[in-house]
């Protein structure tokens, strides 16, 4: 084998590795009735990965880039498919929320068994939110953390500074929408009031969890 016969074979190898990621959200990816070529979205995933050099990243911000790169040209490709960007925006949301889901269920059947779910569910998603998003692109606090109250604040974000970057802010709410998918699966007993002001362009979000009350 010559070196350029290797070269092509370890480029060919990075682009499926860099393919595989994607692969599990595009599965849950439903377009309904358009006419929508998920291979596109698939091959435009792994040339912008590969032009970010993502395998070289910390892994949270390579979790990141996927989301964020899976929601960019997903929405470029249903755009050109004519689909509207408020129903492209519920059809890519949804294929996050599947992608995660076994292992979301685990976590909601084990709060629901517990004597306090909201309690419990803090205790099993401040782990994930301090994982993701970090102090470097967030600038994460946490300014109440009990059984009865939940609030943390960003004062930056790389979602939205990863969409500004390719001229789409409109994009930005839909990244929002993937950090809300936790609490969309809890509805029945957790509350959120969420202050975004990143798809505004403005400079602060604000997730401020309670127990649900009765009615």
């Amino acid at each position: 084998m010559n070196e350029k016969t290797e070269t092509s074979q370890d480029s060919t190898e990075t682009r499926e590795s860099a393919g595989q990621r994607v692969d599990p959200i595009l599965n849950h990816l439903d377009v309904g009735d358009a006419e929508v070529d998920k291979d596109l979205i698939r091959n435009k995933f792994i040339d912008i990965w590969e032009y970010d050099k993502a395998d070289e990243l910390e892994d949270e911000e390579q979790f990141m880039t996927t989301v964020a790169c899976f929601i960019y040209n997903a929405h470029n490709v249903l755009d050109d498919a004519n689909v509207r960007i408020d129903r492209a925006r519920a059809m890519i949301i949804s294929a996050l929320a599947a992608w995660k889901q076994t292992e979301r269920d685990k976590m909601i059947e084990q709060e629901k068994a517990s004597e306090n779910p909201f309690k419990e569910f803090i205790e099993n998603h401040q782990p994930q939110v301090d994982e993701i998003h970090t102090w470097r692109h967030f600038l994460l606090e946490h300014k109440t953390v009990s059984d009865k109250n939940w609030v943390y604040k960003m004062k930056k974000c790389w979602f939205a500074q990863y969409f500004i970057r390719f001229g789409r802010t409109d994009y930005i709410q839909t990244a929002c929408g993937f950090d809300k998918i936790p609490w969309e699966a809890r509805k029945d007993y957790v509350d959120l009031k969420l202050s975004n002001l990143f798809a505004q362009l403005g400079s602060v979000c604000q997730f401020d969890y309670k127990p649900k009350k009765d009615k």
